[in-house]
């Protein structure tokens, strides 16, 4: 194996058989862990409220200090895999994990549980990068076939966490899904010890006011979007909006200037790791707008009970689930890029479908259109989010944990800004609206993939051997 120590990555020097198959699936369920960390959490958040004495203002905080924590968190800690080595980061979050979790389970008040929370989004945030680095370099021959089932372990984890979380809390209470996701936890920690595969680290430096003006632009521009769509102030709002957007231009001045941010700048201009960004984040905020506009819908205007809601957004999840293996077979056939645009279409045809189901009369017709959207937008999803996951591996990005953590970044702040566009919206009672915003993002990201697949970005053996002489 190689070593987690050297000047840059070496040449693989694994066994003729490399890495185990248990150590492939550890990373996948580590993938999995980390979107069970959320969704988990769906089932018993009314319990859980009337437990502590929280209002809906103050456990939906709960679930948006997770998410805030991944936004923040993301780029640092994907700095830190390239600087101390993927795999222990990857060991380092899981302990983390455990540790919140744990926490989390003995809160006494909201206060606390929203600070583990928090820390639980700081270790999920350092997922990604990790698993995405360690899998990348092992697994560098078969990146399309890697990357579908990175996003299929994505979705297993959408799809069975919500039924999971609540017969825990059925069955045990609220407490012991906490306690459960702990155990889960420290059964990959070991494995991530012993079986898991390094990755070397690389001198990479931190450019504190480069980490410093992303990592506030960012927040700033989200909290305002959050802050808008909770009714705030719109001067403030705006205020806010119009700092962040200046900090994100002094970033970008800095990276521009050469050899001083911590990402370089032809990094990020590459156009196939741009146009997986965009993707990807565009990817999220949909899933966030469609996993919140859609129970609101259907519980206070069709009047369905939690279970019948929770048995059809099940719907988004079995289609993300089975559809990301699918994209494997596609990319085979016709390039990446193609296929990425494919995923969209499905996206923004869900997207549509969503909206018109609540004027198709009875309740039966709303249900049996909802579940066609539901279908379309996993469908789109599974499919996008696994060729976008490609793009970004088969760019220069993929030999930098910096820009794959900042990539990952991009992805946790669409999905804050689908939570905070429904927030927006949803009281305007027009459904079109709020499905609007996602299909103009899908539009966007439409375009930047044909312009990417323009411009000949398509999997070929020398990316692969151009990936491998950035990591040399």
């Amino acid at each position: 194996m190689p070593a987690e120590s050297g000047a840059g990555p070496p040449r693989l020097t694994t066994t003729d058989s490399g890495p185990s198959r248990i150590a492939y699936v550890a990373l996948l369920a580590c993938s999995t862990l980390g979107t069970l960390a959320s969704t988990l959490l769906s089932a018993p958040i009314n319990v859980i409220a009337r437990d502590l004495a929280a209002s809906p203002q103050g456990i939906v905080l709960a679930v948006s200090a997770f998410t805030l924590a991944m936004v923040v968190c993301a780029p640092v800690v994907g700095w830190m895999c390239e600087r101390f080595g993927s795999r222990v980061v990857l060991s380092g979050s899981l302990a983390l994990m455990a540790a919140a979790q744990v926490g989390a389970a003995l809160s006494q008040d909201l206060r606390f549980l929203v600070l583990m929370r928090a820390v639980q989004g700081l270790a999920c945030s350092a997922i990604p990068p990790a698993v995405q680095q360690v899998l990348g370099y092992h697994w560098a021959e078969h990146k399309v076939r890697v990357m579908a089932a990175w996003a299929t372990a994505i979705g297993l984890g959408q799809a069975v966490g919500p039924a999971l979380g609540g017969f825990i809390a059925d069955t045990l209470g609220w407490r012991a899904v906490f306690v459960a996701h702990a155990g889960l936890s420290l059964i990959l920690l070991l494995l991530s010890l012993t079986v898991v595969p390094s990755v070397a680290k690389t001198p990479a430096r931190l450019d504190v006011p480069s980490m410093a003006t992303l990592v506030v632009g960012v927040g700033a521009v989200i909290g305002a979007l959050t802050w808008a769509g909770q009714g705030g102030d719109l001067h403030l709002v705006l205020s806010v909006a119009a700092a962040g957007g200046l900090t994100l231009g002094a970033f970008a001045w800095r990276a521009r200037g050469g050899g001083r941010s911590f990402v370089a700048w032809e990094v990020l201009v590459d156009l196939r790791y741009t146009a997986s960004s965009a993707a990807a984040g565009t990817v999220m905020a949909c899933l966030g707008v469609a996993v919140v506009a859609t129970p609101l819908h259907l519980g206070r205007d069709v009047g369905l009970g939690p279970a019948a809601i929770g048995l059809i957004m099940l719907t988004l999840a079995l289609a993300m689930t089975a559809c990301a293996p699918l994209s494997t077979r596609l990319t085979n056939r016709f390039t990446q890029w193609r296929v990425l645009r494919l995923g969209l279409t499905l996206l923004a045809a869900g997207l549509v479908a969503l909206p018109l189901a609540a004027m198709t009369g009875t309740p039966a017709r709303v249900v049996a259109v909802t579940v066609t959207g539901l279908a379309l937008a996993g469908g789109g999803i599974g499919i996008s989010q696994a060729t976008s996951a490609l793009g970004l591996m088969t760019s220069r990005a993929a030999a930098h944990g910096a820009a794959l953590g900042l990539h990952n970044m991009t992805r946790f702040a669409g999905l804050a800004v689908g939570y905070a566009w429904v927030a927006l919206t949803y009281p305007s009672g027009h459904l079109r609206l709020v499905y609007a915003g996602p299909v103009v993002l899908v539009a966007g990201s439409w375009a930047f993939a044909a312009r990417a697949g323009a411009a000949g970005d398509t999997v070929a053996s020398a990316d692969a051997a151009q990936v491998a002489a950035d990591a040399r």
